[in-house]
């Protein structure tokens, strides 16, 4: 009878493993503090992921010596060789032109040719918000933290989780 009690004191702070339902499912019951806890401990190592991250950026655009524009979303986007034409707006539709290497430099596409929809670029938001700097014609190196390209997922294939990406992008035309 002592040890129930003792276990079942410890279950109030700490998680609970309960079983509901006539199939026996298991399911986790944390304690509000400790989901508090857990909250925060995920929110500094996030913030400890993005910081390093973005120092291993920072040195390598600095090695490289890129005169690069911080976008808001962490992208950094150097036009290296302006276009002639206008910027994507709205729901463009554009063909582009990139290739992909990691910031070890590890080529990871050699050449990709795709045509977007401005607006519904979803695996690649920072792509999409680096193309609306750039104008028609335009020749980009492009740096899009993690968080910005295929996350802690990666892309099923080449991509591998949490892969910063720095891609050379020719902006080629308008297509509506």
């Amino acid at each position: 009878m002592n040890d129930r009690r003792g276990f079942l004191g410890m279950a109030g702070s700490a998680a609970l493993l309960a079983l509901t339902g006539c199939n026996n499912t298991p399911v986790i019951e944390i304690a509000p503090s400790q989901s508090e806890m857990l909250k925060e401990n995920m929110i500094n190592a996030n913030k400890y992921f993005a910081s390093s991250e973005e120092t291993e950026m920072d040195a390598y655009i600095g090695r490289r010596g890129w005169e690069m524009l911080k976008l808001s979303n962490g992208t950094r986007v150097w036009e290296y060789q302006k276009g002639s034409g206008p910027q994507p707006q709205g729901d463009d539709h554009v063909k582009v032109c990139y290739s992909v290497e990691a910031l070890n430099g590890q080529k990871v596409y050699d050449l990709v040719e795709d045509e977007l929809v401005m607006g519904q670029c979803k695996d690649l938001p920072g792509l999409e918000t680096a193309l609306r700097t750039l104008h028609y014609g335009s020749r980009a190196k492009v740096v899009i933290p993690s968080a910005m390209a295929y996350g802690v997922v990666g892309d099923g294939d080449k991509i591998s989780t949490r892969m910063v990406l720095v891609l050379d992008i020719q902006l080629i035309q308008k297509n509506n």
